[in-house]
């Protein structure tokens, strides 16, 4: 047989073994059989990370995504894999996918905890919760979405898990009570600063944390789900934060608030204080009586004392029934059932008047 015949029905064996293997390209691998994993281009890691640097050098951020992905998949055990997989994150982050960003950055975390983008990636995670903090709006298949407070949270907490005692762990308390109030959830936003004082009580965070546990009572104070407790737990935790940290920048506007809380306390008492009045009976009059107190017992020399005094008056006047403000009427007298005695008749007069 003709060796040259021989030649081409091998090539053209060869070629059709190749074709029927699927072979697919890949960036930064170049074309790759699918059966055998055998990349035709970048022989190992270091090449191929090479190849995804300058992709992302060139802006290329699709191809260069793409790319450090295959390393992580080709080589998870080498040396290039923990860059590529932080490098996966940074490059969702380039192409505005956030939260996928986070997951890629949490699997550096998790897979490559020796690597040199540890910390790295607990700072992006935590620079991306500020994204989400400050309103950048999540994405769900690449549409906008409004922004999460708990998924925010979520991030935050994880930071914390990551490393308790890292730099980023009394901010993202810090954080994470700022999201909250962000939702009108005072009780867990004044729980995350307290956890913030618990655990990191010299941080420089500390005396920020205790004043908006100040401002969250005092937000939570206005709402009508809340009894007054709020506004004094508001007070004293305004008065720890002045004794606490006298020249923080933030005194003075605590003693304001402090000072409208008072205010509107005392207002609340004297309030209640007539609600009760107004009822008119003997427990209503006890409970009128207590408020009044407290109003006079609160601001002793204000307007409202002197109005509360002339209230006291008041009750003790219906206590004894002498207020005709508020006396209730006596009950009428039941009509007496026996029969009345026959009218005398009448006698007629004689010479009728002349009309």
């Amino acid at each position: 047989m003709n060796k040259s015949y021989i030649s081409a029905a091998c090539l053209w064996l060869s070629l059709a073994a190749v074709t029927s293997a699927a072979l697919v390209w890949r960036p930064g691998e170049g074309w790759v059989n699918e059966s055998s994993g055998e990349s035709l281009a970048a022989s190992d890691a270091k090449a191929a990370l090479q190849i995804a640097r300058n992709q992302e050098a060139k802006e290329d951020f699709k191809s260069a995504l793409e790319t450090y992905r295959s390393i992580v998949r080709r080589w998870p055990l080498s040396t290039s894999a923990g860059e590529a997989q932080f490098k996966v994150g940074f490059m969702l982050e380039k192409r505005g996918e956030f939260w996928d960003a986070y997951k890629a950055y949490q699997k550096v975390v998790e897979k490559y905890p020796a690597s040199q983008f540890f910390d790295l990636s607990i700072e992006r995670e935590f620079a991306i919760g500020n994204l989400f903090l400050n309103g950048e709006p999540q994405r769900l298949w690449k549409i906008p979405l409004l922004p999460s407070m708990d998924k925010t949270v979520e991030i935050y907490s994880t930071v914390i898990k990551n490393a308790p005692y890292g730099v980023y762990a009394p901010q993202a308390w810090f954080k994470i009570g700022l999201a909250r109030e962000k939702q009108k959830n005072w009780s867990e936003a004044i729980g995350a600063y307290n956890k913030l004082l618990d655990k990191y009580p010299g941080s420089d965070l500390a005396g920020p944390a205790q004043y908006q546990i100040g401002y969250a009572w005092y937000q939570a104070s206005s709402q009508p789900d809340y009894d007054q407790s709020a506004a004094q737990k508001s007070i004293d935790a305004f008065q720890d934060f002045l004794v606490r940290y006298p020249e923080n920048e933030k005194a003075e506007q605590a003693k304001i608030y402090i000072s409208e809380l008072s205010g509107r306390r005392v207002q609340g008492s004297y309030n209640i204080g007539l609600f009760y009045l107004k009822q008119g009976d003997d427990k209503g009059c006890r409970a009128a009586l207590i408020y009044f107190n407290d109003v006079i017992q609160q601001a002793p020399n204000s307007s409202l004392a002197a109005q509360a005094k002339e209230r006291i008056e008041e009750v003790r006047n219906l206590q004894s029934g002498k207020s005709p403000m508020f006396k209730k009427p006596e009950a009428a007298a039941l009509p007496d059932a026996s029969p009345a005695p026959a009218a005398a008749p009448k006698e007629r007069a004689e010479n009728p008047p002349v009309l």
